[in-house]
Parts: structure tokens; C-alpha cells; sequence
């Protein structure tokens, strides 16, 4: 089969992780799952067949045997600078492209930090509705808000970010609508009362939304930087139906808003197809692989693979992990992205699809090339 250990990794798209790394089993298990309930973590994410292969490859990597509480032993037993150390740079990374909307705070390593113990470059998102919410909880009128949106978005690459983030999908979902200033007014005043009786905000008014992307859309575009869409598999919140990548189709048709990239995560799972599809029409759509989260098994990254190569030209895919809080993510989606595509390439090249050369070429531009160029991090 071919090998693909020697190509050093842009992840796409990963977040930080948490600053203490000594933690017990339920927690552990707990970032494995997209599940709200706690029974998930307690009784049911050590079944699933994607947690019972991460246990066995993060055991024969620490070198102890292969049970949950001798990995937490083994990895709890280091410092967790030295355990981030070693899985990123055992990962061979070129890039970590780091959404640094979530996790936030002092609790997490900054993407600096993980780029330094990684031995790589470390890129930053920006993650729209944060500055949303903090915008619209901080000024009580309409156009004040506006203005200090406008001002914030039109400055992102200035500021040393390469590109945005939106998780829209969780929140309306993808069918972005246009609305009236009148109409956006009124689910400021609505979505801002509610903050201000909740104490917090979760920006989920449809009318103020759409409003404050489209701005953002158009700064995009003139900044010509590309934008990250969630797309399908998520949080236990969200409506898969409105995840559908088909949604953003008007977005996609825009003349004005062909110069940002649009960025189709998580392989749209389920939409798969789908997604690919959009990335084989539209010059400006991208698609991304992700071989951590959604967690499913070898064989669904297989299928999700074989269905994107299947459908969309390899300079229109770009590889991820969507790697978060613990720093085996971000590691084990490198052992299965090598892998996995490896796989997929050798039985084209035996099916008389690819030769070995193409197929080389092809896996070098999901895993690394394209990425680098959409994101710019050689400049």
C-alpha cells in the first residue's frame, strides 16, 4: 500500500486543548462523544467501536497495555507540555489552523503554544458569533453594534487571522436568508433583552444572524479570505436537516461573494455527496475531510473518502481533524487520514483510475498543498 508517513499535515481545521491533561476515565471518555448525557461518557462511549480503536493505538503508543485505566495512568504520568510535545510532533505536522472560538479562556493552550511543542506553524480562525454575542450584549443600539462589526471583520487579516469560522449550521442553520434592517432591529432588541435576563447570550435569532453574515460575507470577499462553514454531524443541538450543505447554494451563486473560499467541514456527514458535489461545481468551494471528529470507524472514513475523490477534484479537498481539548485527536486523526487515504489511492491505482505518481500528487494536495495555499501560511 502506499505510504503517505513522509507528507507533513496542514490541519485545516482543529481547536486548542486543554492546558491540564491530567484527568480520570469519565472525562477522558467524554470528549469522545457528541452527546449531552452523561450516560454517554459513563456507559456507552467505551463500546463504540471508534473510542476501542483510538485505546489501542494510544496504549501501543505509550508503550503500556492495552486498557482505558493503563492509558490514563500512562498519560497522566507526564507533563502535559511533554505529552502534547510528543503526539503532535510524532502527527509530522507542517500547520495547525486552530478555531480559536471554542475552547476559550485561560485554560487552554494558545495556538502559539501548540505550534511551538508541535515543531510546526500554527494559523488562527476567527469564530463569528462570539464577537456576535459579546457585540450585541455591549451596545444597546443597533447601528453602534453594526459599526463595531463592520469595523471588527474588515480588519481579520490584519490582525493575524486566516480566515472565519461560522457555526450558523447550530444555530438557523445553512439556508441563510436575506433580511430587512427593520427586521434584524427587531431580533436585536429581542435576542439583547433576552441576553440581558439570561446573564449570557446564544445568538440563535435568525433575522440578526443572517443580517450580521452577510456583513461578514462581504468582507470576506473583499479581503479574500475563506470562510469555514459547519456542515452536518454536530452537536446533540443541532438539526441535521438544516446541516444539509445544499442550503448554502444562494450563498454559492453570489457574484459578490465569489471572492471568499467557502470551506464545506466534517465531509458534510452525512451528505457526503452532497458536499462533494458543491466542490465540483463552484471554483470557490472547498471540501473538508475530517478523520476525527465525526467519530466514526475506519470503514465510514473509507466510504466518506472513496465518495469525495469519487466526485470532486482532488485540488478541491483539504484534511482535518476538528482535533479538540485532547491532544491524542489531533494525533490519531493523522495515523487515520494517512492511512485511510492511502487505502482509498491504492485501490484506485489498481482499479487503473491513478497511476503511482498521480496518486502520490493527489494525496500530497489533500494533505498538505491545498490547504497551505487556501489558508496563505507562507505569507
Amino acid at each position: 500500500m502506499l505510504d503517505l508517513s513522509d507528507i507533513p499535515l496542514v490541519d485545516n481545521h482543529c481547536h486548542p486543548v486543554v492546558l491540564d491533561q491530567h484527568m480520570d476515565l469519565v472525562r477522558f471518555r467524554s470528549y469522545f462523544t457528541e452527546a449531552a448525557d452523561p450516560s454517554f461518557a459513563q456507559h456507552h462511549v467505551s463500546r463504540s467501536v471508534y473510542y476501542l480503536w483510538l485505546v489501542r493505538q494510544a496504549t501501543a503508543f505509550y508503550g503500556c497495555p492495552a486498557s482505558e485505566e493503563a492509558l490514563i495512568a500512562a498519560r497522566n504520568a507526564l507533563e502535559s507540555d511533554t505529552l502534547l510535545a510528543r503526539l503532535l510532533q510524532a502527527a509530522n505536522f507542517a500547520a495547525l489552523v486552530v478555531d480559536t472560538g471554542f475552547p476559550e479562556g485561560p485554560h487552554i493552550y494558545s495556538p502559539e503554544r501548540m505550534g511551538e511543542l508541535g515543531h510546526c506553524r500554527a494559523a488562527r480562525l476567527f469564530r463569528l458569533e462570539p464577537l456576535m454575542q459579546r457585540l450585541v450584549m455591549a451596545y444597546a443600539d443597533f447601528d453602534e453594534m453594526v459599526a463595531h462589526y463592520e469595523q471588527e471583520v474588515s480588519t481579520i487579516r490584519q490582525r493575524g487571522y486566516c480566515g472565519f469560522k461560522t457555526i450558523v449550521a447550530y444555530r438557523t442553520g445553512l439556508n441563510i436568508l436575506e433580511w430587512t434592517k427593520d427586521e434584524a432591529v427587531a431580533a436585536f432588541a429581542q435576542a439583547r433583552a433576552e441576553g440581558l435576563r439570561q446573564g449570557s447570550l446564544r445568538i440563535n435569532h435568525k433575522p440578526l444572524l443572517d443580517y450580521l453574515l452577510h456583513i461578514a460575507f462581504r468582507s470576506a470577499s473583499q479581503q479574500g479570505l475563506p470562510v469555514q462553514f459547519h456542515t452536518g454531524y454536530g452537536d446533540s443541538d443541532t438539526n441535521l436537516l438544516l446541516g444539509n450543505p445544499l442550503h448554502l447554494r444562494n450563498i454559492m451563486e453570489r457574484d459578490d461573494y465569489r471572492g471568499m473560499t467557502i470551506v464545506l467541514l466534517h465531509e458534510s456527514y452525512p451528505y457526503v455527496q452532497l458536499g462533494s458535489y458543491l466542490a465540483a461545481i463552484y471554483p470557490h468551494v472547498y471540501f473538508d475531510l475530517s478523520y476525527c471528529i465525526p467519530f466514526v470507524d475506519r470503514l465510514e472514513m473509507l466510504a466518506f473518502t472513496r465518495q469525495a475523490l469519487g466526485v470532486a477534484p482532488a485540488s478541491k479537498l483539504v484534511y482535518s481533524s476538528d482535533g479538540i481539548h485532547l491532544p491524542e485527536m489531533h494525533w490519531a486523526a493523522a495515523l487515520r487520514g494517512r492511512t485511510i487515504l492511502a487505502q482509498v489511492l491504492q485501490e484506485m491505482i489498481d482499479a487503473g483510475e491513478l497511476d503511482y505518481e498521480q496518486a502520490r500528487h493527489i494525496a500530497r494536495l489533500i494533505l498538505h498543498d491545498n490547504a497551505w495555499q487556501l489558508y496563505r501560511l507562507s505569507d
